[in-house]
């Protein structure tokens, strides 16, 4: 029986930018300050996009994997699939699933909870 039976040897996971950025940050031992001065971004940027809850504009994607290395069409599939999850409210692992089995339909967005009136009313006092 061989190791590579399992589902995390099967199929390479997606790459996002903030997997992507903490493998860099190990591997280069670099901190966020350090990053952030390589792109010529503020330090706030990185530590968005290593939370993820911002993602890079392509033009930095590119710029990322030219000083770091890694191939940028996979970073940035990553990154569109982050962007789609917060957008529709979708996990990032349900996302990968439906590029992986190529369905055409994605599931309805989310709708906004209606806004819930909390200003005080003003009521008649008797007299």
């Amino acid at each position: 029986m061989s190791a590579s039976r399992g589902k995390a040897s099967a199929r390479p996971g997606i790459v996002t930018v903030p997997r992507y950025l903490d493998a860099v940050a190990s591997l280069h031992a670099l901190t966020g300050a350090d990053m952030a001065r390589a792109l010529g971004v503020n330090v706030s940027a990185v530590r968005r996009w290593r939370r993820g809850h911002l993602v890079p504009s392509w033009r930095r994607v590119r710029q990322m994997v030219a000083l770091w290395g890694g191939d940028a069409e996979l970073l940035q599939l990553g990154a569109a699939l982050q962007r789609y999850g917060r957008e529709t409210g979708v996990a990032l692992d349900d996302a990968v699933r439906f590029v992986r089995l190529g369905k055409r339909t994605a599931p309805q967005r989310r709708r906004p909870r209606p806004a819930v009136d909390r200003h005080q009313l003003s009521l008649p006092i008797g007299r």
